[in-house]
Order: C-alpha cells, then sequence, then structure tokens
C-alpha cells in the first residue's frame, strides 16, 4: 500500500470520527433540552384541551357593555380584549361616536388618544359647542406621528393610576411603525397598517382591555354609507379587529356644499364573534352632543334601496 492509500484511509477515519463526535455531541444537547423542558413551567408552557376547559369553566363569562341600542343586537355588546374599528369620512362623527361610547362606558376610565386634535381642543370645542364632555384620560401632548408602543405605555399607565379597561385612538392614520427600513414610505402602507394592527390586537388582549380604533376614509362617495372596500388596506384591519362599523352621517349636496344632517347611521359591515352584520340608525342632540337611537329614517333607506329607487333618491 502506498503512502498516498495510508493518508486517505487516515483521512477518511478521521473525519468518520468526527462526524460521529458531532453526531454524539448534538444527542447530547437534545437529550439535555428534553430534560429541560420536560421541567419547563413557565408562563408559555403546553396545556391539554381538558386542562384549558377546565380553566375556562372557573373563569365567569364575559359580559358584553350595552350601548342600550340595536346595535347591542348585532354586536352582542363590546367586551375587553376586543379591537372595534370605526371608520368614516371628514365631518361624519367619528370624534362624537368616540365621546359616546366613552360616556356610556365611563366606569372604565378610558384612555383618549387624540392624534388628530389635541385634548385641550377637544375639549374646548366641545365647551363653546355646550355639550357634554365625558371622563376621560388623555395624553395633554404627542407626536406628529406616534408608535403603537407610545400607545401601550399610556394605557399601561391608565391602568396602573385608575383600573383603566377601554381606550379609544383617534385615529390610524397617525399611527406609524419602523416599517420595513425604518422609514415611512408610502409604498410601505398596506405592511405599516398591517403591523399597527397585529400590535393594536396584541395590546387589547395582553392587558384586558376594549379598543375603539377609528380610521379616516378619503375616498369613495361620500352621499353613501361606506362600505368596507372603501377603507384603505381593509383586509388587514378586518383581519385584526372584531367587529368593523362605519360610520355615516345623512347628508345632500346643496349648490355645491355638503349639507350634513343630525342623522348618523352605524353599519356592522364585519363581525367575527356573532357573524351578525345589520344598520343602526343615530339621532345626535346638538344641544348635549350625545347620541339617541332613531331607526325609522334608516328602514325606509333601506326599503327604498329594496325597492331599487336612484341613489339621488336614497341617499
Amino acid at each position: 500500500m502506498t503512502p498516498d492509500e495510508i493518508q486517505k484511509i487516515i483521512s477518511r477515519v478521521q473525519s468518520e470520527s468526527k462526524s460521529v463526535e458531532s453526531e454524539i455531541a448534538s444527542t447530547d444537547g437534545i437529550l439535555r433540552l428534553q430534560e429541560t423542558m420536560e421541567q419547563y413551567d413557565g408562563e408559555y408552557k403546553l396545556y391539554t384541551s381538558e386542562e384549558i376547559r377546565g380553566m375556562l369553566k372557573d373563569k365567569p363569562k364575559p359580559v358584553g357593555m350595552m350601548t342600550g341600542t340595536s346595535l347591542d343586537d348585532l354586536t352582542g355588546g363590546f367586551r375587553r380584549q376586543q379591537v372595534v374599528t370605526m371608520f368614516a369620512h371628514t365631518k361624519h362623527g367619528k370624534t362624537e361616536v368616540g365621546m359616546w361610547l366613552m360616556s356610556l362606558f365611563k366606569e372604565l376610565n378610558p384612555v383618549y388618544i387624540p392624534l388628530e386634535q389635541r385634548a385641550e381642543e377637544v375639549i374646548s370645542q366641545r365647551e363653546e359647542r355646550n355639550y357634554e364632555v365625558p371622563h376621560f384620560l388623555a395624553p395633554i401632548r404627542s407626536d406628529a406621528f406616534v408608535l403603537p408602543e407610545w400607545i401601550e405605555e399610556r394605557v399601561v399607565e391608565g391602568i396602573a393610576k385608575y383600573n383603566t379597561g377601554m381606550v379609544v385612538i383617534d385615529h390610524l392614520g397617525y399611527i406609524d411603525t419602523n416599517g420595513l427600513d425604518g422609514k415611512w414610505k408610502r409604498e410601505n402602507l398596506p405592511y405599516r397598517i398591517g403591523q399597527v394592527m397585529k400590535q393594536i390586537h396584541h395590546m387589547a388582549g395582553k392587558w384586558n382591555v376594549l379598543v375603539i380604533l377609528l380610521s379616516h376614509i378619503s375616498e369613495g362617495d361620500e352621499g353613501k354609507p361606506p362600505q368596507l372596500q372603501d377603507l384603505a388596506n381593509s383586509s388587514d384591519i378586518k383581519k385584526e379587529s372584531d367587529t368593523v362599523i362605519s360610520i355615516w352621517r345623512k347628508n345632500k349636496q346643496v349648490s355645491k356644499i355638503r349639507v350634513h344632517e343630525d342623522k348618523t347611521m352605524l353599519s356592522v359591515l364585519a363581525n367575527r364573534r356573532f357573524g351578525k352584520n345589520g344598520n343602526v340608525g343615530l339621532l345626535f342632540d346638538g344641544k348635549t352632543g350625545t347620541f339617541t337611537e332613531d331607526n325609522e329614517w334608516v328602514k325606509k333607506m333601506e326599503e327604498m334601496a329594496q325597492s331599487q329607487v336612484t341613489a339621488d333618491e336614497v341617499f
């Protein structure tokens, strides 16, 4: 046998030896990991479905927070850990609906995150109009765009100081994220909205709060109630929301000016929990800045739409 042949045999044996040693080391590591995980009892441990069912039996069933309107029949009431997204055109009452819900659920010490206007401006405007100012907690300062983490900090502060159970964010368009490359870009908008919605959904469950997320739309016919497709990146918003509701104020065009009435319609367009969609009519009280239910005009509008009357006659 030549020296070269001997060297080849030695090299092969050494290689096989290293492979065996590596395999033994890998096997030892796997065994150690298994032994460690066998003793694991942390917050992310696995439970059997039977154990989870037992836990659920011991927990009180969540009771929906009722508005006292037909909206309750569609949603079953709002609950903690839910994300309810409500969207509308400008001047169609997003902020007013948010204020109304905070007045209804004031015992939850709601945190109000006003990103389109400062809290002082919102309160001053309501006082000038002699509207009721509901009880809420709000920062008096924020940046032009805020991160979801900043919102979560305000929520945790509210929970620590006031036992907060509800958050109203006004509105989605002012919530930013670092995005794909650390900079906000128009072409990254779907990614940004998707990431923001995931974080808000996670926050609602993590901190056991009801989140009312207001959103603005700029496209579509303002003379008709908006539909889900009018909401930019609606698939991501729908996926991460428990309920999606559009807000529309009855209006008409008068001499190139759009005149809004005091009639507001809430349309449940997506409802993960109960799967019931439908419309609810509200009448805005210009003296108090609150809403009462008024479904007669909505029913009439629905009947006219079913009769295939022209859009101008219906809306």
